[in-house]
């Protein structure tokens, strides 16, 4: 390869640039995540034109001896687990001594830059209830395959649109920290995963055992940001976020959660007369029928919390936009 091709793609070191240019043309850094998570990029396949999304996974200089670390392999084993028309394709995988390369389909946007981009222009009308009809289908998919994605925000789903800017198709993206669904009661040791702002009530008072429920409190936060054109719950960190959640729906207690008090002391340190608050009065404009469905998915308790696949039986999903 001429020294001038390498050149020319500055953001990548030469073992990258040998591996990818080969395949790949018109390469550009769309996302840096750093060596954890891995920097994205854009290019174009050589051989087929199709425009195409490349995740860089570093391994790291004191793993290289024992090959591709554990955490890549889980990663790589369930995306080509799933195929769903509403999860983004896992196109190649691409293996050197220090990078482990993930081709997928290309997406233009995801649900955040849209929002970020049409905040005074987003038609709510109808473009929610497709939204989340495709992203909930996309999610019962993959908790019928016992995979959990932990991840779930605005910047995770990846979304097209038709000539007209209506929702075209909607795909979950990014599972860097999803797992495969272990055993009842199996405790899981990561904690540190996912965005705060959507990361359910029981992970945020440091519950190592959970269930699917933790993806659908993370849904149900993206259906209000997209009510409201704003996220639900901010903060500066997890105990500023979870009072909040306490100040919306109230502290939870032994009755209305079953074994809360035995996850953290935290719950103790709160309020007790902190009550759930109307979500109806909250959404006052929003149709009474959403507005269940997001109680449903808002609920407290994890046990009580609704399933993607009863979500999408909701008569709110039932009746078209």
């Amino acid at each position: 390869m001429a020294e001038l091709d390498l050149i020319g793609i500055p953001f990548l070191s030469r073992n990258q640039s040998e591996a990818l240019a080969p395949f790949y043309k018109n390469l550009q850094r769309i996302c840096a995540e750093g060596p954890r998570f891995g920097d994205m990029l854009k290019g174009t396949n050589i051989f087929t034109k199709e425009v195409v999304a490349i995740k860089i996974l570093n391994i790291p200089d004191n793993q290289k001896i024992y090959g591709v670390p554990h955490r890549i392999l889980n990663h790589v084993s369930i995306l080509k687990m799933l195929s769903h028309p509403n999860i983004v394709r896992l196109l190649k995988v691409m293996e050197t001594v220090d990078d482990v390369f993930l081709v997928f389909e290309y997406f233009d946007i995801s649900l955040k830059r849209y929002l970020a981009a049409n905040y005074l222009l987003f038609d709510i009308k109808g473009q929610e209830k497709i939204f989340l009809r495709q992203a909930l289908t996309g999610l019962a998919y993959c908790h019928s395959h016992k995979i959990l994605h932990r991840d779930l925000k605005p910047n995770n789903l990846l979304v097209s649109f038709t000539s007209s800017l209506r929702v075209n198709q909607v795909k979950l993206c990014d599972f860097d920290v999803a797992k495969i669904i272990e055993p009842p009661l199996s405790p899981y040791s990561e904690r540190k995963m996912g965005n705060p702002c959507y990361k359910a009530p029981e992970l945020l008072m440091g519950s190592t055992r959970y269930s699917t429920a933790v993806d659908i409190w993370s849904m149900g936060c993206i259906f209000a940001e997209m009510i409201k054109l704003k996220p639900l719950f901010v903060g500066r960190d997890e105990t500023e976020i979870l009072t909040q959640i306490f100040c919306l729906l109230g502290t939870p207690t032994e009755e209305s959660w079953p074994g809360v008090t035995s996850i953290s002391t935290f719950v103790e340190q709160h309020d007790p007369s902190m009550l759930p608050k109307d979500l109806a009065q909250v959404f006052p404009k929003f149709d009474p029928v959403g507005v269940d469905l997001l109680s449903k998915m808002l609920c407290l308790c994890p046990n009580g919390r609704i399933s993607a696949d009863e979500a999408l039986k909701h008569p709110y999903l039932k009746i078209s936009p």
